[in-house]
């Protein structure tokens, strides 16, 4: 699949002219490609430059290979920002240029970086604009159906114990409260470190989940050490057999849990899924596909989101919340290259991407009155509140973020294991030099 991939680059990337035809390399496959796709097809049709997009799961190898063997696409999307870093420092990126990363409007979708190198990760000249957000996934939220919970007289937690509170009483009637998949080749795991981040994020607040994303705080610190062991109490992993089954289940399918059963009445599967916004879709494909119900005196499933709650006595914490974004980056610095940078930062994109996904792609541009849907208008509301923390393990160096990966499997399958899986996390970030490290600080929106 690679080698096939990469005959394709070879188009642009062996061409010593400005390339008339760009390739661009991207995650999005199926679906989500095609959507995609049509938005390009917006762009040669107002440019006249005719683009090649090419999707694969494993975006981050693929690309890889091709730089290797001097093919590298014209522009590339990135699910993992850190990579963006490894790039920089290597001089294989071209970092932005042209009146776009100069205006106000496109600022909050630009990723501005250093070059740096050394173990000490001294910088190499000054910051530069290297990438352009394309889309942005709300995390930090815990989906449910409110008709569903209500069922129960609870309502969405203001606090992490009124959370476990709420998880418990769900267990006690013999409930699934929380649904959990960490299975999602080619990086399973992920579902977990986002429980993990969260949590470090509004139990130990802003400058300690900083450190932590800059390699700065040890992994056998308290606050990490907390993150793993408050996860754990409230999934109860050391008391069933739930948190164990998510390794092997799809995050995708656990989280149909909350709608499962032909009739609105039967029992749901589990009541709580914690994921970003991307479930959306997953959501309403599952729900379309369901039969309309025959028992007409129940609500048909639904679902919106609460924001995660932060401790008792730590509301300023509940501001806090993660993001995960999607970047696109210039490999080969041409014009037309250029042109399609300049046109992905753009509103027109937003717009055209929006519309292309029924409302499901996000952008820290896109005003909250664009959505009319009152989820994804929920979601982009969020999105312009508080101050945004980007994706801990997005952030973390390729070899740190896949120990830890594996570290929250372990630790779902053997709790007691934790102290020797922080000691082995800290093991890994001690070899690495902290020019792999990013420096990249959480953001407000106002």
């Amino acid at each position: 699949m690679v080698t096939a991939l990469l005959a394709g680059v070879a188009l642009s990337g062996c061409a010593a002219e400005p390339a008339t035809e760009l390739t661009v390399l991207g995650s999005w496959t199926d679906e989500e490609e095609a959507e995609f796709t049509r938005v390009l097809d917006k762009f040669e049709a107002a440019s006249g430059i005719r683009t090649r997009y090419q999707g694969h799961r494993d975006v981050s190898q693929v690309l890889q290979v091709g730089i290797e063997r001097g093919r590298p696409p014209d522009v590339a999307i990135l699910p993992r920002l850190n990579d963006l870093q490894r790039y920089v420092n290597a001089n294989q990126l071209a970092p932005l240029k042209g009146a776009f990363t100069t205006d106000p409007a496109a600022a909050p979708q630009l990723i501005k970086l250093t070059r740096k190198l050394g173990s000490e990760g001294n910088p190499v000249g000054g910051e530069l604009a290297y990438a352009v957000t394309i889309a942005t996934h709300l995390k930090s939220v815990v989906w449910y159906d409110p008709a569903e919970l209500a069922k129960f007289g609870q309502n969405p937690p203001q606090t992490w114990e009124e959370m476990v509170n709420q998880t418990q009483r769900l267990a006690a009637g013999q409930e699934v409260p929380w649904c959990l998949g960490m299975s999602a080749p080619p990086v399973s795991g992920w579902p977990g470190t986002d429980w993990i981040e969260d949590i470090l994020l509004h139990n130990s607040g802003q400058v300690a989940y900083e450190q932590w994303t800059h390699g700065d705080l040890p992994w056998t610190a308290p606050a990490i050490k907390d993150a793993f062991e408050t996860w754990g109490s409230l999934l109860r992993v050391s008391a069933g057999e739930t948190a164990r089954a998510s390794l092997y289940t799809k995050f995708q399918v656990a989280g149909t849990g909350l709608f499962s059963g032909k009739e609105a009445s039967a029992k749901r599967g589990c009541h709580l899924d914690h994921q970003g916004s991307f479930v959306i879709r997953g959501y309403r494909e599952y729900l379309d596909e369901l039969p309309s119900p025959t028992d007409t005196a129940s609500p048909a499933p639904s679902f919106t989101f609460f924001p995660t709650p932060p401790p008792a006595g730590k509301t300023a914490n509940s501001s806090l919340q993660e993001v995960s974004d999607d970047v696109a980056a210039m490999f080969r610095d041409t014009e037309p290259a250029r042109k399609l940078m300049s046109y992905l930062a753009s509103e027109e994109a937003q717009t055209a991407r929006r519309a292309e996904t029924k409302d499901m792609a996000f952008s820290r541009r896109t005003p909250t009155a664009e959505y009319p849907d009152p989820v994804t208008k929920a979601v982009a509301a969020r999105l312009h509140t508080g101050t945004l923390c980007w994706d801990g393990a997005d952030l973390l160096p390729a070899a740190m973020a896949t120990a830890f990966e594996r570290a929250v499997l372990v630790f779902l399958e053997a709790p007691e294991r934790l102290d020797v899986l922080l000691t082995e996390l800290e093991a890994v970030r001690g070899k690495l030099s902290k020019a792999e490290w990013m420096d990249l600080q959480c953001v407000p929106t106002a």
